[in-house]
């Protein structure tokens, strides 16, 4: 027999009473199977946060038993993401596998992803989650990732995660420095009409020497000179 669920819900901000510091998106993914009977198949997604978040489920069971989950969220301190899955058919493997990435509005990054393989026996079940928190002002974004399986006493189960975290960039405030204007004395038309008409006196006219040119001849070469 063959159920299937898809659940998926949007959340936005707090239920009263209720603080955080920045929006935190989870998710989790598990899976069984065996050779004789059905196997089972689970999965959730959370966002706990102030901002707004997005949450979908997916689970199918029968002869190949698969669950998804995805949760994103994005605040004030930026975008959370995860996302886990796992499968398990009645031959062969079962596999899980999940991703978290958080993003700070600050450039900082944060991401872990793990994965987990059962194989070698009839009874197989495999799980993976994790989470994922931006992180900012000071603060490093958070991002974990889980994974796990189990099988009888003749299988083998192989996990790994990895994470990875990069801080934000801190940028300085640039502070422009003018220097100081030199003091001006106000223009001379200013000056002179802080004058009383009797105290204005005309401008002497110019000398006839400070702007006549003299052209000479010296050495066979004209030039002008001007005589001051």
């Amino acid at each position: 027999m063959k159920r299937n669920a898809i659940i998926w819900g949007l959340t936005m901000g707090l239920m009263p009473g209720l603080t955080a510091l920045a929006g935190e998106a989870n998710s989790s993914a598990s899976a069984s199977s065996n050779r004789w009977g059905p196997g089972t198949a689970a999965a959730t997604a959370g966002y706990e946060g102030n901002g707004i978040g997005f949450t979908q489920t997916n689970t199918r069971s029968g002869s190949t038993n698969l669950a998804q989950g995805l949760s994103l969220g994005f605040d004030e301190e930026g975008l959370s993401l995860s996302t886990s899955y796992a499968v398990a058919s009645r031959f062969g493997a079962a596999a899980a596998g999940t991703l978290n990435m958080a993003i700070g509005l600050d450039g900082s990054v944060a991401t872990s992803v793990g994965r987990t393989v059962a194989d070698g026996d009839a009874n197989r079940s495999v799980d993976a989650g994790g989470s994922a928190r931006p992180g900012s002002l000071g603060r490093a974004p958070v991002a974990v990732a889980t994974t796990g399986g189990a099988t009888g006493p003749r299988g083998t189960v192989v996990s790994e995660t990895h994470t990875n975290t990069r801080p934000g960039v801190v940028r300085a405030p640039i502070v422009v420095a003018h220097a100081p204007r030199a003091s001006q004395s106000p223009p001379v038309w200013d000056r002179l009409s802080s004058r009383s008409p009797a105290s204005v006196s005309p401008a002497p006219a110019p000398r006839a020497h400070e702007t006549v040119a003299k052209r000479v001849v010296r050495h066979g070469v004209r030039r002008a000179i001007v005589v001051r």
